[in-house]
Protein backbone atom coordinates (compact mmCIF):
# COMPACT_ATOMS: atom_id res chain seq x y z
CA UNK A 1 0.00 0.00 0.00
CA UNK A 2 2.72 2.49 0.99
CA UNK A 3 4.68 1.84 -2.20
CA UNK A 4 1.74 2.78 -4.42
CA UNK A 5 1.27 6.34 -5.79
CA UNK A 6 -0.52 8.82 -3.54
CA UNK A 7 -3.50 9.01 -5.90
CA UNK A 8 -3.85 5.24 -5.80
CA UNK A 9 -3.57 5.20 -2.02
CA UNK A 10 -6.41 7.71 -1.79
CA UNK A 11 -8.58 5.65 -4.11
CA UNK A 12 -7.94 2.49 -2.07
CA UNK A 13 -8.74 4.26 1.18
CA UNK A 14 -11.98 5.72 -0.22
CA UNK A 15 -13.09 2.25 -1.28
CA UNK A 16 -12.24 0.77 2.12
CA UNK A 17 -14.04 3.62 3.86
CA UNK A 18 -17.08 3.07 1.64
CA UNK A 19 -17.08 -0.65 2.43
CA UNK A 20 -16.98 0.18 6.15
CA UNK A 21 -20.00 2.46 5.65
CA UNK A 22 -22.23 -0.13 4.01
CA UNK A 23 -21.06 -2.81 6.46
CA UNK A 24 -22.08 -0.59 9.39
CA UNK A 25 -25.50 0.53 8.13
CA UNK A 26 -28.27 -1.47 6.42
CA UNK A 27 -29.64 0.00 3.17
CA UNK A 28 -32.58 1.98 4.59
CA UNK A 29 -30.62 3.63 7.46
CA UNK A 30 -27.85 4.33 4.95
CA UNK A 31 -30.36 6.03 2.64
CA UNK A 32 -31.72 8.04 5.57
CA UNK A 33 -28.19 9.21 6.42
CA UNK A 34 -27.53 10.15 2.78
CA UNK A 35 -30.76 12.17 2.48
CA UNK A 36 -30.11 13.90 5.81
CA UNK A 37 -26.61 14.92 4.69
CA UNK A 38 -27.93 16.03 1.30
CA UNK A 39 -30.35 18.34 3.11
CA UNK A 40 -27.42 19.71 5.14
CA UNK A 41 -28.58 18.80 8.63
CA UNK A 42 -26.66 18.30 11.86
CA UNK A 43 -25.23 14.77 12.03
CA UNK A 44 -23.37 13.03 14.86
CA UNK A 45 -21.65 9.68 14.35
CA UNK A 46 -21.05 7.57 17.43
CA UNK A 47 -18.91 4.46 17.77
CA UNK A 48 -16.47 2.87 20.17
CA UNK A 49 -14.03 2.52 17.23
CA UNK A 50 -12.36 5.82 16.41
CA UNK A 51 -11.01 4.61 13.05
CA UNK A 52 -14.58 3.83 11.98
CA UNK A 53 -15.69 7.37 12.79
CA UNK A 54 -13.02 8.81 10.50
CA UNK A 55 -13.61 6.37 7.63
CA UNK A 56 -17.39 6.67 7.55
CA UNK A 57 -17.38 10.46 7.84
CA UNK A 58 -15.12 10.68 4.79
CA UNK A 59 -17.16 8.07 2.91
CA UNK A 60 -20.37 10.05 3.47
CA UNK A 61 -18.75 13.21 2.17
CA UNK A 62 -17.63 11.26 -0.90
CA UNK A 63 -21.20 10.14 -1.61
CA UNK A 64 -22.31 13.79 -1.84
CA UNK A 65 -20.27 14.48 -4.99
CA UNK A 66 -20.53 16.68 -7.04
CA UNK A 67 -21.67 18.74 -4.06
CA UNK A 68 -19.21 19.84 -1.40
CA UNK A 69 -19.84 19.70 2.32
CA UNK A 70 -18.85 23.26 3.17
CA UNK A 71 -19.96 23.24 6.81
CA UNK A 72 -18.29 22.14 10.05
CA UNK A 73 -16.64 18.74 9.59
CA UNK A 74 -14.85 17.11 12.54
CA UNK A 75 -14.65 13.31 12.15
CA UNK A 76 -12.90 12.85 15.51
CA UNK A 77 -14.11 15.30 18.16
CA UNK A 78 -11.99 15.63 21.31
CA UNK A 79 -14.06 14.84 24.38
CA UNK A 80 -13.32 18.29 25.84
CA UNK A 81 -14.92 20.03 22.83
CA UNK A 82 -17.87 17.71 22.18
CA UNK A 83 -20.28 19.49 24.51
CA UNK A 84 -19.68 22.82 22.77
CA UNK A 85 -19.63 21.55 19.19
CA UNK A 86 -23.03 19.82 19.37
CA UNK A 87 -24.49 23.25 20.16
CA UNK A 88 -23.02 24.73 16.98
CA UNK A 89 -25.82 26.69 15.23
CA UNK A 90 -24.96 25.70 11.62
CA UNK A 91 -24.98 22.22 9.98
CA UNK A 92 -22.16 19.87 10.96
CA UNK A 93 -20.82 16.33 10.73
CA UNK A 94 -19.20 15.23 13.98
CA UNK A 95 -17.68 11.94 15.11
CA UNK A 96 -17.93 11.31 18.86
CA UNK A 97 -16.43 8.25 20.48
CA UNK A 98 -18.80 6.35 22.76
CA UNK A 99 -15.99 4.84 24.77
CA UNK A 100 -16.38 7.00 27.88
CA UNK A 101 -19.17 7.68 30.35
CA UNK A 102 -19.12 11.39 29.59
CA UNK A 103 -19.56 10.78 25.86
CA UNK A 104 -22.46 8.40 26.47
CA UNK A 105 -24.22 11.00 28.62
CA UNK A 106 -23.75 13.55 25.85
CA UNK A 107 -25.02 11.20 23.13
CA UNK A 108 -28.13 10.48 25.19
CA UNK A 109 -28.94 14.19 25.52
CA UNK A 110 -28.28 15.63 22.06
CA UNK A 111 -30.30 18.67 20.87
CA UNK A 112 -33.54 17.93 19.01
CA UNK A 113 -32.15 19.09 15.64
CA UNK A 114 -29.26 16.58 15.67
CA UNK A 115 -29.48 13.25 13.82
CA UNK A 116 -27.62 10.47 15.64
CA UNK A 117 -25.92 7.68 13.68
CA UNK A 118 -25.01 4.77 15.96
CA UNK A 119 -22.45 2.79 13.98
CA UNK A 120 -22.05 0.05 16.59
CA UNK A 121 -25.76 -0.81 16.40
CA UNK A 122 -26.33 0.15 12.76
CA UNK A 123 -29.17 2.62 13.21
CA UNK A 124 -29.95 6.24 12.34
CA UNK A 125 -32.17 8.26 14.68
CA UNK A 126 -33.61 11.14 12.67
CA UNK A 127 -33.71 14.51 14.40
CA UNK A 128 -37.03 15.63 15.90
CA UNK A 129 -36.65 19.02 14.24
CA UNK A 130 -34.60 20.49 11.40
CA UNK A 131 -32.01 23.27 11.39
CA UNK A 132 -33.72 25.48 8.85
CA UNK A 133 -35.71 28.70 8.63
CA UNK A 134 -39.18 27.52 7.67
CA UNK A 135 -40.43 31.07 7.17
CA UNK A 136 -38.92 31.11 3.67
CA UNK A 137 -40.80 27.97 2.61
CA UNK A 138 -43.59 28.39 0.09
CA UNK A 139 -45.87 26.18 2.16
CA UNK A 140 -47.53 28.54 4.61
CA UNK A 141 -48.51 26.54 7.67
CA UNK A 142 -47.67 26.07 11.30
CA UNK A 143 -43.95 25.34 11.80
CA UNK A 144 -44.69 22.28 13.92
CA UNK A 145 -46.91 20.85 11.19
CA UNK A 146 -44.26 21.63 8.58
CA UNK A 147 -41.57 19.83 10.59
CA UNK A 148 -43.84 16.80 11.05
CA UNK A 149 -44.64 16.70 7.33
CA UNK A 150 -40.96 17.11 6.40
CA UNK A 151 -39.91 14.24 8.71
CA UNK A 152 -42.54 12.03 7.11
CA UNK A 153 -41.29 12.90 3.62
CA UNK A 154 -37.66 12.26 4.59
CA UNK A 155 -38.50 8.88 6.13
CA UNK A 156 -40.66 7.90 3.16
CA UNK A 157 -37.93 8.90 0.72
CA UNK A 158 -35.29 7.01 2.74
CA UNK A 159 -37.44 3.88 2.70
CA UNK A 160 -37.90 4.03 -1.07
CA UNK A 161 -34.27 4.90 -1.79
CA UNK A 162 -33.03 2.29 0.69
CA UNK A 163 -35.01 -0.40 -1.08
CA UNK A 164 -33.43 0.61 -4.35
CA UNK A 165 -29.95 0.63 -2.78
CA UNK A 166 -30.52 -2.88 -1.46
CA UNK A 167 -31.48 -4.15 -4.91
CA UNK A 168 -28.26 -2.73 -6.36
CA UNK A 169 -25.93 -4.32 -3.80
CA UNK A 170 -24.51 -7.82 -3.87
CA UNK A 171 -26.34 -10.69 -2.18
CA UNK A 172 -23.66 -10.88 0.50
CA UNK A 173 -24.64 -7.38 1.67
CA UNK A 174 -28.41 -7.73 1.32
CA UNK A 175 -28.39 -11.16 3.05
CA UNK A 176 -25.60 -10.49 5.52
CA UNK A 177 -27.79 -11.60 8.45
CA UNK A 178 -28.85 -14.89 6.87
CA UNK A 179 -27.34 -18.18 8.11
CA UNK A 180 -26.18 -19.05 4.60
CA UNK A 181 -24.16 -15.87 4.12
CA UNK A 182 -22.66 -16.23 7.62
CA UNK A 183 -21.50 -19.77 6.82
CA UNK A 184 -20.08 -18.54 3.52
CA UNK A 185 -18.06 -15.86 5.29
CA UNK A 186 -16.76 -18.37 7.82
CA UNK A 187 -15.63 -20.75 5.09
CA UNK A 188 -14.34 -18.07 2.71
CA UNK A 189 -13.21 -15.12 4.87
CA UNK A 190 -11.24 -13.62 2.00
CA UNK A 191 -12.28 -13.15 -1.62
CA UNK A 192 -10.92 -11.53 -4.72
CA UNK A 193 -12.16 -8.12 -5.81
CA UNK A 194 -12.68 -6.96 -9.36
CA UNK A 195 -9.03 -5.94 -9.66
CA UNK A 196 -7.72 -9.27 -8.36
CA UNK A 197 -6.91 -8.01 -4.87
CA UNK A 198 -8.01 -9.93 -1.79
CA UNK A 199 -11.02 -8.40 -0.03
CA UNK A 200 -12.18 -9.12 3.50
CA UNK A 201 -15.46 -8.59 5.31
CA UNK A 202 -19.09 -8.68 4.27
CA UNK A 203 -19.05 -5.87 1.69
CA UNK A 204 -17.01 -5.79 -1.49
CA UNK A 205 -15.70 -3.02 -3.68
CA UNK A 206 -18.54 -3.65 -6.13
CA UNK A 207 -21.08 -3.15 -3.33
CA UNK A 208 -19.78 0.31 -2.54
CA UNK A 209 -19.48 1.26 -6.21
CA UNK A 210 -23.12 0.24 -6.68
CA UNK A 211 -24.17 2.41 -3.73
CA UNK A 212 -22.03 5.31 -4.96
CA UNK A 213 -23.53 5.06 -8.46
CA UNK A 214 -27.06 5.07 -7.08
CA UNK A 215 -26.35 8.15 -4.96
CA UNK A 216 -24.93 9.94 -7.99
CA UNK A 217 -27.94 8.98 -10.07
CA UNK A 218 -30.24 10.35 -7.36
CA UNK A 219 -28.33 13.64 -7.22
CA UNK A 220 -28.40 13.73 -11.02
CA UNK A 221 -32.19 13.49 -10.87
CA UNK A 222 -32.31 16.43 -8.47
CA UNK A 223 -30.09 18.72 -10.54
CA UNK A 224 -31.10 17.59 -14.03
CA UNK A 225 -32.71 20.50 -15.85
CA UNK A 226 -31.61 22.98 -13.17
CA UNK A 227 -29.53 24.90 -15.73
CA UNK A 228 -32.73 25.82 -17.61
CA UNK A 229 -34.01 27.45 -14.42
CA UNK A 230 -30.98 29.74 -14.01
CA UNK A 231 -30.83 33.37 -15.10
CA UNK A 232 -27.40 34.99 -15.30
CA UNK A 233 -27.64 38.71 -14.62
CA UNK A 234 -24.82 41.19 -15.07
CA UNK A 235 -25.23 44.65 -13.61
CA UNK A 236 -22.91 47.47 -14.53
CA UNK A 237 -21.69 49.45 -11.55
CA UNK A 238 -20.21 52.86 -12.26
CA UNK A 239 -17.29 53.30 -9.94
CA UNK A 240 -16.57 56.70 -11.43
CA UNK A 241 -19.55 58.92 -12.20
CA UNK A 242 -17.38 60.88 -14.65
CA UNK A 243 -16.95 57.88 -16.97
CA UNK A 244 -19.02 58.89 -20.00
CA UNK A 245 -18.54 55.76 -22.10
CA UNK A 246 -19.72 52.21 -21.21
CA UNK A 247 -16.68 50.69 -22.93
CA UNK A 248 -14.50 52.22 -20.24
CA UNK A 249 -16.12 49.99 -17.62
CA UNK A 250 -13.84 47.09 -16.69
CA UNK A 251 -14.92 43.56 -15.85
CA UNK A 252 -14.31 44.29 -12.18
CA UNK A 253 -17.14 46.83 -12.37
CA UNK A 254 -19.69 44.15 -13.32
CA UNK A 255 -21.76 42.57 -10.57
CA UNK A 256 -22.90 39.08 -11.54
CA UNK A 257 -25.83 37.28 -9.96
CA UNK A 258 -27.65 34.02 -10.66
CA UNK A 259 -31.41 33.94 -10.17
CA UNK A 260 -33.18 30.60 -9.88
CA UNK A 261 -36.75 29.99 -11.03
CA UNK A 262 -38.16 27.58 -8.45
CA UNK A 263 -41.58 27.34 -10.13
CA UNK A 264 -40.00 26.12 -13.35
CA UNK A 265 -37.83 23.68 -11.40
CA UNK A 266 -40.86 22.14 -9.67
CA UNK A 267 -42.62 21.92 -13.03
CA UNK A 268 -39.65 20.05 -14.51
CA UNK A 269 -39.51 17.66 -11.53
CA UNK A 270 -43.18 16.89 -12.06
CA UNK A 271 -42.55 16.12 -15.72
CA UNK A 272 -39.54 13.94 -14.89
CA UNK A 273 -41.54 12.00 -12.30
CA UNK A 274 -44.13 11.30 -15.00
CA UNK A 275 -41.44 10.32 -17.50
CA UNK A 276 -42.40 13.15 -19.87
CA UNK A 277 -39.30 15.37 -19.73
CA UNK A 278 -36.14 14.51 -21.66
CA UNK A 279 -32.89 16.54 -21.65
CA UNK A 280 -32.49 18.94 -24.54
CA UNK A 281 -28.71 18.56 -24.66
CA UNK A 282 -26.07 15.90 -24.29
CA UNK A 283 -25.60 16.83 -20.63
CA UNK A 284 -22.36 14.88 -20.24
CA UNK A 285 -20.65 17.05 -22.86
CA UNK A 286 -22.61 20.20 -22.08
CA UNK A 287 -21.79 20.44 -18.39
CA UNK A 288 -18.23 19.20 -18.83
CA UNK A 289 -17.55 22.07 -21.22
CA UNK A 290 -19.09 24.63 -18.89
CA UNK A 291 -17.79 23.43 -15.54
CA UNK A 292 -14.64 25.51 -15.00
CA UNK A 293 -13.36 23.56 -12.00
CA UNK A 294 -13.30 19.88 -12.85
CA UNK A 295 -14.25 18.62 -16.31
CA UNK A 296 -13.60 14.97 -15.57
CA UNK A 297 -15.83 15.09 -12.50
CA UNK A 298 -18.55 16.82 -14.51
CA UNK A 299 -18.36 14.12 -17.16
CA UNK A 300 -18.50 11.41 -14.53
CA UNK A 301 -21.51 13.00 -12.85
CA UNK A 302 -23.61 13.76 -15.89
CA UNK A 303 -22.75 10.64 -17.88
CA UNK A 304 -25.29 8.69 -15.82
CA UNK A 305 -28.31 7.42 -17.64
CA UNK A 306 -31.81 8.75 -17.03
CA UNK A 307 -33.24 6.67 -14.18
CA UNK A 308 -36.99 7.11 -13.87
CA UNK A 309 -37.05 4.98 -10.71
CA UNK A 310 -35.17 7.70 -8.81
CA UNK A 311 -37.28 10.65 -10.00
CA UNK A 312 -39.27 12.16 -7.14
CA UNK A 313 -42.51 14.09 -7.53
CA UNK A 314 -43.08 17.48 -5.85
CA UNK A 315 -46.58 16.25 -5.04
CA UNK A 316 -45.04 13.84 -2.52
CA UNK A 317 -41.72 15.52 -1.65
CA UNK A 318 -42.30 19.26 -1.99
CA UNK A 319 -40.72 20.09 1.38
CA UNK A 320 -37.68 17.91 0.70
CA UNK A 321 -37.11 19.64 -2.64
CA UNK A 322 -37.53 23.09 -1.12
CA UNK A 323 -35.00 22.35 1.60
CA UNK A 324 -32.60 20.95 -1.00
CA UNK A 325 -32.85 24.11 -3.13
CA UNK A 326 -32.10 26.32 -0.15
CA UNK A 327 -28.97 24.41 0.81
CA UNK A 328 -25.56 25.96 0.48
CA UNK A 329 -24.27 22.98 -1.50
CA UNK A 330 -26.79 23.52 -4.30
CA UNK A 331 -26.15 27.28 -4.35
CA UNK A 332 -22.39 26.77 -4.63
CA UNK A 333 -22.89 24.14 -7.31
CA UNK A 334 -24.93 26.31 -9.68
CA UNK A 335 -22.73 29.32 -8.91
CA UNK A 336 -19.69 27.40 -10.19
CA UNK A 337 -21.16 27.08 -13.70
CA UNK A 338 -20.17 29.38 -16.49
CA UNK A 339 -22.98 31.54 -17.83
CA UNK A 340 -22.95 29.52 -21.07
CA UNK A 341 -24.19 26.52 -19.06
CA UNK A 342 -27.41 28.38 -18.29
CA UNK A 343 -30.19 28.55 -20.83
CA UNK A 344 -31.14 32.16 -20.08
CA UNK A 345 -28.42 34.78 -19.76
Amino acid sequence: YIEKPISHQREIYEIEAGKALIESLPPIPLALLFVTALLEQKIVFSSSRRSLLLSISLALRKLLNPFRWSHLFVPLVPEELAQDLVQYPAPFILGISSGSRGSMDLLNSLPDEVTLVDLDVGRVILAKSFSHNFEVFKVKSDEKETVTALRSQVLYLAEALGGYLASQQADQTWLCDSPISNITRDILPNRLGGDGEVETGCASKEDFLAVSKTCKEFIYELISGANTCCFWIEEEILSDVNTPFPQDISKSDLQCDVLFDEDRYFHLKNLRAQGLYKPLFDEKHYFAENNPKNKSEAEDTFALENNAELAISPDNFDLVLEMFLRGQGFSLFISSWKKEAMTFW
